[in-house]
């Protein structure tokens, strides 16, 4: 869904790396009208041609995004005025999400559980049927607005769709959270078919992904289907900043069955 109303621009400071300071003093207004931009698109606000470069975050959560000048300058968007001189990350998109969705039932000794309930040492049951303690929870809010819908938005597996009873119930989850299907991992991205597999758009403006680290790169039941664990990894770009992790961004890895 596009997102419209008054968009406001301010100038910014580089903090170094990623961060940029905003100056909030330095507003110009419009008009506008955002939907699925990607890095590389140009757009046109208050007479001048921008180049989209990436969501602006605060921590987990967006708040807008930058774009460039032809001189190079870097200004920040969003459709919230600004009143402090805060600083936010620039956040390319570039690198897939990789996690579940809000409502996503993961097995644990006691049944199933959904995972925005699960805590930090809590039990859950892994594929080959060993239960392991829940080191870490990630948790990464998306704004539709400005996400990448191929990238970012959820692919619903429907029930039954992979085998009988599997899922059990539909499953939402990123498009590149790996599955294990017929002993080899899959992205879901590369299911959809448009019928039984299919990007969902139905979701809200804003929304939360959810993953969790267990002590070894594993492979827990979602909805009774085998799914990645979340695998810590130094080659990872930053996106998401929480209490205990300092990054949280998909890695690459090559996992053997």
């Amino acid at each position: 869904m596009p997102q419209s109303g008054t968009l406001y621009e301010y100038d910014t400071t580089s903090e170094g790396g990623n961060e940029y300071k905003v100056r909030h003093g330095t507003q110009e207004s419009g008009t506008a009208t955002i939907e699925n931009l990607s890095p590389g698109d140009q757009f046109v606000f208050d007479g001048k041609i921008y180049t989209y470069e990436g969501g602006a975050d605060s921590g987990s959560t967006q708040v807008g995004f930058f774009a460039t000048t032809k001189n190079g300058a870097t200004h920040f968007f969003s459709f919230t005025a600004q009143t402090s001189n805060d600083t936010y990350t620039l956040n390319t998109g570039q690198s897939s999400t990789i996690c579940f969705m809000a409502g996503t039932r993961i097995a644990t000794p006691a049944g199933t559980t959904p995972i925005e309930e699960l805590s930090t040492g809590d039990l859950v049951v892994t594929s080959d049927g060993s239960t392991l303690p829940i080191l870490w929870i990630g948790r990464q809010t998306i704004v539709k607005t400005f996400a990448d819908r191929f990238r970012t938005l959820p692919v619903r597996i429907t029930a039954g769709a992979l085998a009988d009873g599997i899922p059990s119930t539909d499953l939402l989850v990123s498009p590149s959270h790996a599955l294990l299907i017929d002993g080899i991992l899959v992205e879901p991205g590369a299911l959809v078919n448009g019928t039984t597999v299919r990007r969902e758009e139905n979701v809200p403006d804003r929304f939360v992904y959810y993953h969790i680290e267990l002590a070894t790169h594993d492979l827990v039941l979602a909805e009774g289907v085998p799914a990645e664990t979340f695998v810590d990894n130094i080659s990872r770009e930053p996106t998401v900043k929480s209490q205990t992790k300092a990054n949280w961004l998909p890695a690459k890895w090559t996992f053997r069955v």
